[in-house]
């Protein structure tokens, strides 16, 4: 950053400092309104409010939920501040924030969690991908969104930041329900959308144990369309190749299929037990990707000789028992887990691959499935000792295997089958993970208004994958059993400054790791025909392993509450060093390669708030600023300078709400403006760019009786054509668009108390 941009964002942020002076003087009115307070449990020492927290966090309430009308995770990641997800289909995604990805397809860098189970990377059956299940907010209870590394707590995977989603618990005291359905439609080439939920609570034994149950369909429509059977250019290497191809409409539709069974066993006072089990399964017919160079949402994909077509699929179930018990001066929690997911990501190619072959296209299909267990165990302790001194402590142990499998077939008339039906390409990879750590924190109370955190994470972790592969496109046969270890430490120190109950500040330095792994061999005979011991198109030599990846963190922050409780606003400054990168490219023979690139700093600005206007009208708003940069050359991947990729430098959200009443009935009226800056897929910013679009939600809804509301909805109000990603590093030209506007309208029932 030259002097110049430092200049500005010292000044932005001097200015929005004096702006909450200003207006704190203004509160001196007083006024009985308040805005509620916001509670998080992101700290690991329960309830907490989110205004005393020296940390970055932004929070979906459930009435925000509702009235905003978030469904999934591009919802509500996209407009929130430093962040940005990049949604590719299911399981196929990734969430960024403040700029920390260098292979926005493959990172996963930051933790994805349901309540205390970690699901970080177990989305998408593509080696690598890092995706992560997209689970549908039914009857959920906030989202927090933590920026900047969790290493302390929450340990791998969480380098940039974590996702937190916390479903509702069991009340054990009143019967309780919803039922839920909703119709829309979908402009442009999209269709009609239906969605039905249920949720019922039951007290089995009143205070003591209750039975919370959830159901959900979602069904929508895809807006892509296949003009494969009318295009010119597709007919000739149909013909050629005796490939099948259609026009269809309706590409890219989903169904999302889901529920939770959760109990609550309030054993004691002092002791709880809760189980749950939650379960989702997604289809989607057809990749939801266009082709460029087409225009709009249109591609021109091939289909299997069977007639089917391309397809993505991703099941995942997930068993969480978690036990407390508190002592007092001290809370004892374990939390127990059970991860699966089943991922099918089956699609074609040909536009790729032809041309590496001497033709413009041929139909060859490439069937990714994965199967992903994870069992992890948590047990900590926290202290509410009555002295100057807190301390938490726990261990954290996590097993996880991986089996991924790739088959790569000509899908032509076997008679037109230019490999003469020769095996092309079928690889198989069995990876465990096993991991222990162990953590704590120490706070220490200098004086009633300032206190000092440090926090110290030690990980131990064994990684074994054992991959094959033959077929024409392997060279042959291969065998390769990689194993790789690695141990270290990550720190945090931190100091809060709560001079009164209206203002915290803080400056904390925290640090993020990243597991690394064994680097599979790429054959020689392929990827370096010139011998150089190179590989053609990196000019790298294939490495042995891929290291694991480091952080180093620096923020200040500071969180206001002004005008007697009607406004909050949350500022927070940050440079972030990052090291051993590991960034993912693709050779001229069409193997990837995961490189340590080299060194990246980040650096940007935010600022997040709430203001109740009145006792109607209230509003809330974020913005930011990231500036990302590598800072050191990185042979065959970019130079000093090249911005990191994956992330908007600008990013800007408001919403307003009115909540009154006609004829006696309560009724609301929302509009959510989201503003995503542009972006690219690669260190050069090369082709086109994603981002640089502007969307707006509107949503009334009204209470029509006691137990009956209606809501009214439109999503991207201005059909708005924005991109989210534009694939090129495989030079096809594919890319994903937001989807068109969408308006619907929604029933709501309410059952029992």
């Amino acid at each position: 950053m030259n002097g110049n941009k430092k200049l500005k964002l010292a000044a932005a942020v001097a200015g929005l400092y004096a702006g909450c002076v200003s207006t704190q003087a203004v509160s001196a009115e007083g006024n009985s309104l308040a805005l509620e307070e916001i509670v998080v449990t992101a700290t690991k020492r329960g309830d907490a409010n989110l205004q005393e927290i020296a940390m970055s966090i932004s929070v979906a309430s459930e009435d925000m939920i509702a009235k905003q009308g978030l469904v999934g995770m591009d919802d509500f990641l996209r407009s929130t501040p430093s962040t940005n997800f990049l949604d590719r289909g299911a399981g196929r995604n990734g969430i960024i924030i403040r700029g920390v990805t260098a292979s926005p397809q493959s990172d996963a860098t930051v933790g994805v969690y349901i309540d205390e189970t970690p699901l970080t990377g177990l989305g998408s059956a593509s080696p690598g991908s890092g995706g992560n299940p997209d689970l549908k907010y039914v009857d959920m209870e906030r989202i927090e969104v933590l920026r900047g590394p969790q290493g302390t707590l929450y340990g791998d995977g969480s380098i940039a930041g974590t996702v937190r989603v916390i479903p509702n618990a069991p009340n054990l005291s009143a019967l309780s329900g919803e039922i839920a359905g909703n119709f829309s439609s979908t402009a442009d080439e999209g269709g009609d959308n239906t969605m039905l939920r249920g949720v019922l609570n039951i007290p089995v034994v009143k205070d003591t144990f209750a039975i919370r149950v959830v159901a959900y369909d979602y069904d929508n429509s895809g807006y892509y369309k296949s003009v494969a059977g009318s295009n010119a250019d597709k007919q000739i290497w149909a013909d050629a190749f005796g490939g099948v191809i259609t026009d269809k409409d309706d590409v890219g539709s989903d169904e999302y299929t889901g529920g939770r069974v959760s109990a609550l066993w309030q054993v004691s006072d002092t002791f709880d037990v809760s189980l749950s089990y939650i379960t989702q399964d997604i289809e989607q017919s057809g990749i939801p990707e266009s082709i460029m160079k087409l225009g709009g949402t249109h591609r021109v994909p091939f289909q299997k000789q069977d007639g089917s077509d391309e397809a993505l699929e991703m099941d995942f179930e997930v068993t969480n028992l978690e036990m407390n018990l508190d002592l007092g001066s001290i809370e004892l929690t374990s939390s127990t887990s059970m991860a699966e997911t089943n991922a099918l990501q089956d699609r074609d190619l040909g536009l790729y691959f032809g041309p590496l072959l001497g033709v413009d296209d041929i139909p060859l299909f490439l069937t990714d499935t994965g199967e992903i267990e994870s069992f992890t165990q948590e047990i900590r302790l926290n202290t509410r000792l009555d002295g100057p001194w807190q301390f938490l402590v726990g261990a954290f142990y996590q097993d996880i295997e991986n089996k991924q499998q790739q088959d790569f077939v000509f899908e032509g008339a076997p008679a037109l089958d230019p490999f003469g039906g020769a095996l092309l390409f079928a690889s198989k990879l069995n990876e465990d993970i096993e991991q222990l750590s162990f953590f704590g924190e120490a706070t220490f109370a200098l004086s009633e208004q300032l206190t000092v955190t440090a926090g110290i994470r030690h990980y131990d972790y064994d990684q074994t994958a054992a991959d094959s592969a033959d077929g024409a496109f392997n060279g042959g046969s291969s065998t390769n059993v990689l194993e790789t270890d690695d141990s270290g430490q990550t720190y945090k120190l931190g100091l809060t400054y709560i001079p009164h109950d209206s203002a915290t500040y803080y400056a904390t330095f925290a640090q993020g790791f990243r597991l690394g792994g064994p680097q599979a061999d790429v054959p020689a005979d392929l990827c370096d025909l010139d011998g150089d011991g190179l590989i053609d198109g990196l000019g790298v030599a294939s490495p042995d392993q891929i290291d694991s990846d480091e952080l180093d963190s620096f923020e200040v922050g500071a969180k206001f509450s002004l005008a007697d409780g009607r406004a909050i606003i949350n500022v927070a400054a940050y440079q972030v060093e990052w090291e051993g990168i590991p960034v993912s490219r693709t050779a001229d023979c069409g193997f990837d390669v995961t490189l340590n690139a080299g060194e990246a700093q980040n650096r940007g600005v935010e600022v997040e708030g709430q203001w109740l206007l009145s006792d109607i009208w209230r509003l809330n708003y974020g913005l930011s600023y990231v500036e990302t940069e590598l800072t050191a050359d990185a042979p065959g991947l970019g130079s000093s300078g090249d911005r990191l990729p994956g992330s908007p430098e600008f990013q800007a959200s408001l919403g307003v709400q009115a909540d009154f009443s006609l004829a006696g009935r309560p009724i609301f009226a929302r509009a959510d403006i989201a503003h995503t800056g542009e972006y690219f897929n690669n260190l050069q910013e090369q082709g086109i760019g994603a981002g640089d679009f502007t969307t707006v939600n509107l949503r009334i809804g009204a209470d029509l009786s006691e137990r009956i509301s209606l809501d009214l909805f439109v999503r991207n109000l201005t059909d708005e054509e924005g991109l989210t990603w534009v694939e090129t590093e495989i030079g096809d030209g594919r890319a994903n668009y937001i989807r068109p506007r969408t308006i619907g309208v929604e029933l709501r029932a309410l059952l029992g108390q």
